[in-house]
């Protein structure tokens, strides 16, 4: 099977990309912060790699055929590297402009700009993904919907098929009213949600 690497795979986003990839008879590795989510996802079918790229790049570097990033270390480089000559890159995300602690415990993430504002910096990652990367892809979900909703359908259906059958079974971190959903945020973004959060009516 192909070699995929998921960074940051214990996010919601993470897990659903590590069945999905599985399901089609992948070899997946991911990275991981802690050793509870490297348990987790090892007893789903995943490889686990250190979370920081500086760790997990050596043992990987020219090997993946694609690369789903999901948090954005310096501003893709390292997922673009790890790419085999044919391989392809998703970006789906970028948490590490918010949420990512290095081991002096200072937040880091992209830094094209030095010390500017996340959204600077996350406006310099989505144009560098989108325009002066070979073989990449800027994947946004909301943005995908409203530009093509026949396509965003479509998926949908296929991912509700899959569910039908059992075939995929999406991991419900908990259950929050409305009135929960800024603490909801909060976890989500401090890497601590454990699957899915939903938010009931």
């Amino acid at each position: 099977g192909s070699n995929v690497l998921i960074t940051d795979g214990f996010t919601p986003i993470g897990q659903a990309c590590v069945q999905l990839a599985l399901m089609e008879g992948a070899n997946v590795y991911v990275t991981a912060m802690e050793s509870t989510q490297e348990s987790y996802l090892k007893s789903i079918g995943a490889k686990c790699l250190p979370f920081e790229p500086s760790n997990w790049l050596p043992k990987i570097q020219g090997r993946m055929d694609v690369v789903i990033d999901n948090t954005c270390f310096d501003s893709y480089d390292s997922s673009w590297k790890a790419l085999n000559p044919n391989g392809v890159l998703v970006c789906t995300g970028m948490t590490s402009l918010y949420s990512v602690l290095d081991q002096e415990g200072e937040l880091y993430g992209c830094d094209a700009f030095g010390d500017v504002t996340v959204k600077i910096q996350a406006m310099w990652a989505e144009t560098k993904a989108k325009y002066m990367m070979s073989r990449t892809v800027f994947h946004d979900m909301y943005a995908s919907m409203q530009s093509d909703p026949k396509v965003y359908q479509q998926d949908l259906k296929y991912l509700c098929f899959m569910l039908e059958r059992s075939r995929i079974k999406p991991k419900i971190d908990y259950r929050i009213g409305i009135g929960e959903v800024s603490d909801c945020h909060r976890r989500i973004e401090s890497g601590k949600a454990n699957g899915t959060i939903v938010c009931l009516p």
